[in-house]
């Protein structure tokens, strides 16, 4: 199910709770082509209790909280001390992310950065990927219920290690938002940072979703999440979420903030 918060052209809102796929996809379907919202009802769940219908044609938003979900302990001893092993063998293949905007126009203002930080990319989509890949798989049939969204059928992944030190960051964006990486379903992120930390800043920020017109923008910021050292957060792709600013005074790798991620499809 999808908590979410329908917002009716009279300017009322009613927070409600309504299946995932196909139910949600009709929604999104009637916001962006009114026409055919004439006539039709949606079912839905109060969040205080009990069912009610809406008339499709009523609703001028909806704004989505971030499904997520948020594993403590994810590898044992052994495995985070391979994953760590592995980023520090590789110290020297780590390379520039080099992310950022287009400009609009050839008379647009120089390009921006919009990430900062370091990625090993190539090397992980083996060891990496081949250990990852069957305890993700393993994992995801429980999680679907949590996440919000029909089972996937997620038969491939991509891989990564990434390296944030002193003011690195990764601005608001979503897994998925151009055509080259539609393809995501899935992200994870593995933390496998030292402890005690030697880092202050890197959490993951959290936003809603805000679909008007059937298409979907940066909503209001839902959590800020300090990740923790051998945690995993697994989130679908299309949740706008970022890394926030982080003041790392060494410039030793075991002491940045470390992730194993990478996205599903």
């Amino acid at each position: 199910m999808i908590e979410a918060a329908l917002t009716l052209k009279d300017g009322e809102s009613r927070a409600v709770r309504m299946p995932a796929g196909s139910a949600f996809q009709e929604l999104l379907h009637y916001l962006r082509v009114p026409s055919a919202a004439a006539g039709k009802m949606l079912s839905v769940e109060l969040s205080t209790g009990g069912g009610t219908e809406i008339a499709a044609g009523d609703i001028a938003s909806v704004e989505v909280a971030p499904p997520h979900v948020l594993l403590r302990d994810f590898l044992t001893d052994a495995e985070r001390v391979r994953v760590l092993d592995f980023a520090l063998t590789h110290v020297g293949a780590f390379q520039n992310s080099g992310v950022h905007e287009a400009p609009t126009s050839a008379f647009a203002p120089p390009r921006y950065r919009i990430r900062s930080s370091r990625v090993l990319d190539g090397p992980a989509n083996g060891v990496m990927a081949a250990m990852m890949m069957p305890k993700l798989q393993d994992l995801m049939p429980a999680l679907w219920p949590r996440l919000g969204i029909d089972p996937l059928p997620l038969n491939a992944m991509e891989c990564q290690i990434t390296a944030h030190g002193e003011g690195d960051f990764f601005a608001v964006h979503t897994d998925d938002g151009t055509p080259e990486i539609a393809h995501r379903r899935i992200s994870y992120v593995y933390y496998f940072h030292r402890e005690p930390k030697q880092f202050s800043g890197g959490h993951l920020s959290l936003y809603h979703t805000l679909y008007q017109g059937g298409y979907g923008r940066c909503g209001k910021i839902a959590a800020d999440i300090d990740p923790p050292e051998n945690g995993l957060m697994i989130f679908p792709t299309f949740i706008f979420h970022e890394v926030t600013p982080i003041r790392c005074a060494s410039a030793a790798l075991t002491d940045q903030r470390l992730t194993l991620n990478g996205w599903l499809f």
